[in-house]
C-alpha cells in the first residue's frame, strides 16, 4: 500500500514538474515576441491560487487537463498587439491625438460600458474599496520602472473593478491630479489630456472585467515598460 502510495505521489509530482516548465516555456515564448527578454513580469495568479490558469494539481485544477489546455493558451493577448501594430495604433504615446487613437479603438474591441447604478449601501462600499485600491496602486507604482501610460491605466482598472463608486472616485482622482500638474506647471494641457486617455481607458476595462487581472488586461493595449 505504501509502495503504490509512493508510486503515484512520484508521478503526480513528476507530471507536475513538466507542466510547470512547460507553462514557463509559453510565458518566456509569449514575452519574447514582445521584446521583452529579461526581468519578466509575475503572472497575477501564481501557481498556488484556485484559477485552473496556472495552478497545476492544487486547489480545484487537475494537472493532466491543464497540460492539454495550457498548451494552446497565451500569457498575454499577442493577437491583439499584432492587430494595434497592423493597423498603426501605438501602444505608448506622448501627445493627445495618439491617445485618442488608443482610446477609440480599445472602444471598437471593448465596447464603451458604464458601470452599474448601485443602491447607497453598495455605492459606500464600492468608494471606500475604490479610494483604498487608488491609494494603494497609486504608491505601489510611483516608484516602478513603467510607462506613465500604463501606471495611470491599471490605477483606474482597479479601483473601477469596485463597481460605480470606485469608478466614479477614479475619475474624480485623475481629474484632480491631472487640473493640479496642470497649474503647477508640471504638465501642459496636450500631456495631462494625453494621460486622460489612458486613464479613460483603465476604466472602461475595470468595469468589463470586475474579476480581471488589471497588469494583464492593460497590456492588451498599452506597453508596461519603456
Amino acid at each position: 500500500m505504501a509502495l503504490t502510495i509512493a508510486v503515484l505521489l512520484s508521478r503526480d509530482e513528476i507530471e507536475y514538474q513538466m507542466a510547470r516548465q512547460q507553462r514557463e516555456n509559453q510565458i518566456i515564448k509569449s514575452y519574447n515576441n514582445q521584446g521583452i527578454t529579461q526581468d519578466y513580469p509575475e503572472l497575477g495568479i501564481n501557481f498556488w491560487g484556485n484559477s485552473p490558469d496556472n495552478n497545476f494539481g492544487f486547489g480545484n485544477s487537475q494537472i493532466s487537463s491543464n497540460i492539454e489546455n495550457m498548451q494552446n493558451t497565451p500569457v498575454l493577448n499577442v493577437q491583439n498587439q499584432a492587430q494595434t501594430k497592423a493597423n498603426n495604433i501605438p501602444r505608448y504615446w506622448d501627445m493627445a491625438a495618439d491617445g485618442e487613437k488608443v482610446w477609440n479603438y480599445v472602444q471598437q474591441q471593448e465596447g464603451n460600458l458604464k458601470p452599474q447604478s448601485q443602491n447607497m449601501l453598495s455605492y459606500g462600499a464600492s468608494g471606500v474599496l475604490g479610494g483604498v485600491k487608488t491609494l494603494y496602486n497609486y504608491l505601489r507604482l510611483r516608484p516602478k520602472p513603467y510607462t506613465d501610460k500604463y501606471k495611470h491605466a491599471v490605477i483606474n482598472c482597479s479601483a473601477s473593478q469596485s463597481g460605480e463608486a470606485g469608478y466614479d472616485l477614479a475619475t474624480a482622482f485623475s481629474n484632480f491630479k491631472e487640473d493640479r500638474d496642470i497649474s503647477s506647471g508640471g504638465n501642459t494641457l496636450d500631456s495631462s489630456q494625453a494621460d486622460q486617455y489612458a486613464n479613460k481607458i483603465g476604466r472602461l476595462l475595470g468595469t468589463k472585467y470586475p474579476n480581471g487581472d488589471c497588469d494583464e488586461i492593460v497590456q492588451r493595449y498599452i506597453n508596461k515598460r519603456w
